[in-house]
């Protein structure tokens, strides 16, 4: 799997690479436990190699709840906060093997986790697979698309969690 075609930078965008600490230096909710940074690269690689676009690349963005909102206003015309944001670029760019870049909202996975009763890193990472997902094509805005891209991204992410010895929900592999 080839991690160095993922890039992860923070909000503002200062590049994420190996040369940086062990956890994301983003800005987190208070008293959300950190996110390592290969966990992140390597939930966008696994989707890549699993979905059959091994040598494709991306950029990963962690962001805060204002910084989603100021895109999701600007670029899709819906105001507040969400998840994640998907921006293709293989239109952009034809024939190379950049796919696009995925924006998550820690801030939304942080209260998403905890209303769901689920550890943080695993929700973020949830949308780190769902962002890709829409860059490779998967769509989820008819029931049957939705149905058929949200089964690939739980199967995909208890596949990931399980690599990094990690269950869903936090519990270790059975």
């Amino acid at each position: 799997m080839d991690l160095d075609a993922i890039h992860a930078s923070d909000r503002r965008g200062h590049a994420l690479d190996e040369d940086d600490e062990e956890s994301l230096p983003v800005p987190l909710p208070p008293g959300a436990p950190p996110v390592e940074l290969e966990h992140v690269r390597l939930a966008a690689a696994f989707v890549l190699q699993a979905e059959g676009r091994a040598g494709a690349g991306l950029s990963v963005t962690v962001v805060d709840d204002p910084a989603i909102a100021e895109l999701h206003a600007r670029y899709l015309g819906v105001s507040g906060a969400t998840d994640v944001i998907s921006f293709p670029l293989d239109d952009d760019f034809p024939g190379e093997a950049l796919v696009g870049e995925v924006v998550v909202s820690a801030d939304t996975a942080e209260r998403e986790a905890g209303e769901r009763g689920l550890p943080f890193a695993e929700e973020l990472l949830r949308y780190v697979v769902h962002g890709t997902l829409h860059l490779l094509g998967y769509d989820d805005h008819d029931p049957d698309d939705h149905r058929r891209m949200h089964a690939r991204q739980e199967e995909l992410l208890a596949q990931l969690l399980s690599r990094l010895g990690e269950g869903p929900g936090g519990s270790a592999p059975r």
